[in-house]
């Protein structure tokens, strides 16, 4: 089996791993991916942050997690820890523009708006209350 490296990681093995476990994994792990996804595609994103996304979306893709992906919510657990904790990392990058990418490109794939703007809020959310958090500090 080849080891996790940044080699492990391309958009057509992203792409597959998506339509691979969509239905199990849900909209939940996928909107993540997606974000970080077009956050690499995205020239503002410096180098190191590149390296971030490309380590969280080679885990995401490798076959041998932590926790088997077989089992759904669970099974991707690791996989949405990885995938937050990175977003989290990059935060500032996030763009309105970006955020309409990823929410056009899920309709396209699960057709389903409401659920969406849920997730969106939530992650939003989250993201503002850490960033008042650590200015508080």
């Amino acid at each position: 089996m080849e080891p996790l490296s940044s080699s492990s990681f391309s958009e057509s093995k992203l792409f597959k791993k998506i339509s691979k476990v969509a239905k199990s994994a849900g909209i939940i792990v996928i909107y993540p991916a997606l974000t970080l996804y077009y956050l690499f595609k995205d020239k503002n994103v410096p180098g190191s942050g590149k390296a971030i996304i490309l380590a969280a979306l080679a885990y995401f893709i490798f076959p041998a997690d932590t926790i088997p992906d077989i089992t759904p919510i669970v099974g991707y657990s690791d996989d949405l820890g990885i995938l937050y904790v990175s977003l989290m990392q990059l935060k500032k990058y996030i763009t309105p523009d970006i955020l309409e990418q990823v929410k056009e490109k899920i309709v396209d794939w699960f057709g389903v708006q409401e659920e969406i703007q849920t997730i969106e809020q939530k992650l939003l959310t989250k993201l503002k209350s850490e960033t008042e958090e650590k200015n508080q500090q």
